[in-house]
């Protein structure tokens, strides 16, 4: 069962690839993206604005004189009433959702794959070609390397792609190793013989 944060991106998944569709039959994808993207910083540094937006108890009509006003002839139409649409079926609180699911997916139209890679150290630069080159042959896309350093993984590194993980680090082998010497000395006493370590 999916959680509410899960839902919510599948949400703004499905606006963004509507907005997407919408853009590309006009050929405004590039622009809408920049749109977006300056509207999440205007609500980010806005926080009074975005909770006006997405608040449920303010009417919506007033919502939208606000949209048509503050946005109608500054941004494009396809930014515009993608956002009266949003407003009409409230979710006008999920527009910094909605352009980040657009940014993704633009890097998939535009043939690139965000990647986000954890490692113990910071990756060199020989590592991170020898990556890129592995993931391009994996995905068929140019991948843009998201790269955090978390030192509790010792060694290795964890390789997210959208929705796919691939933990490679020292301390999910460590944590398999506990899991595993747990569960033999568990048959083992459940069998009735005595564990010992070999």
């Amino acid at each position: 069962m999916s959680s509410g944060s899960d839902r919510e991106v599948g949400i703004a998944r499905v606006y963004a690839t509507a907005m997407l569709n919408l853009a590309k039959s006009s050929g405004q994808e590039d622009g809408l993206r920049d749109e977006l993207v300056s509207v999440s910083a205007l609500l980010a540094g806005q926080p009074a604005f975005e909770a006006f937006l997405s608040n449920p108890t303010v009417d919506s009509e007033a919502r939208q004189r606000t949209i048509e006003k503050l946005f109608r002839g500054k941004f494009s139409d396809v930014l515009v009433d993608s956002m009266q649409v949003l407003n009409r079926n409230e979710r006008l609180g999920s527009i910094r959702g909605i352009a980040e699911a657009y940014r993704l997916l633009h890097e998939e139209l535009k043939g690139r794959v965000e990647v986000h890679v954890r490692t113990s150290v910071p990756l060199n630069e020989a590592l991170r070609v020898r990556l890129r080159t592995t993931l391009r042959a994996k995905t068929g896309k140019q991948a843009d390397l998201v790269e955090t350093v978390d030192e509790s993984l010792i060694g290795g590194m964890i390789v997210q792609i959208g929705d796919e993980k691939h933990d490679n680090s020292v301390l999910r082998k460590l944590a398999t190793l506990g899991r595993n010497l747990l569960d033999r000395a568990s048959r083992e006493i459940y069998s009735g013989r005595t564990y010992t370590a070999e």
